[in-house]
């Protein structure tokens, strides 16, 4: 049985994008999770005389049963996507529960105005790391996620 640490206490909201690769059409998939973890996290390279500073985000989804691959999820009807969520490279992530949606074809809509919203906020990351922390002998089965 998973016992999941009290700060782990904040509710996301993941923006899935798909590319139909017949029609080029791309669509965003909407799923809310509750009880994930969210750090941001502040990096220095020093390289040289040069130091770098990034500021990224780091997300702890715990294990849920409506979770699929990438794989998996591309599989799936697009009219069913949305009752199931994946993380990949490029999707998008919102600290909170929001009404947003997404319409790439929609002035104000886009992803980049999402992003320039929430951003401002220091509430949303584009995922740029994921790794699957499932399966036997873990205690705290989770998603994690890396991104800025």
């Amino acid at each position: 049985m998973n016992n999941y640490p009290v700060w782990w206490d904040t509710t996301i909201t993941i923006f899935n994008k798909y590319q139909d690769p017949q029609t080029q059409v791309v669509t965003w998939h909407k799923h809310v999770v509750e009880k994930c973890f969210w750090k941001y996290v502040g990096d220095k390279i020093t390289i040289n005389d040069v130091t770098l500073e990034t500021n990224n985000i780091i997300c702890r989804i715990p294990k849920q049963e409506d979770f699929l691959e990438r794989h998996e999820w591309i599989a799936q009807p697009n009219d069913e996507m949305s009752n199931y969520f994946t993380l990949s490279v490029g999707d998008i992530l919102v600290k909170g529960e929001v009404d947003d949606t997404i319409n790439e074809y929609a002035k104000g809509q886009r992803s980049t105005d999402l992003l320039k919203k929430y951003k401002a906020l220091q509430g949303c990351m584009t995922v740029e790391e994921t790794a699957i922390n499932t399966g036997e002998g873990r205690c705290n089965e989770h998603y994690f996620v890396k991104g800025i």
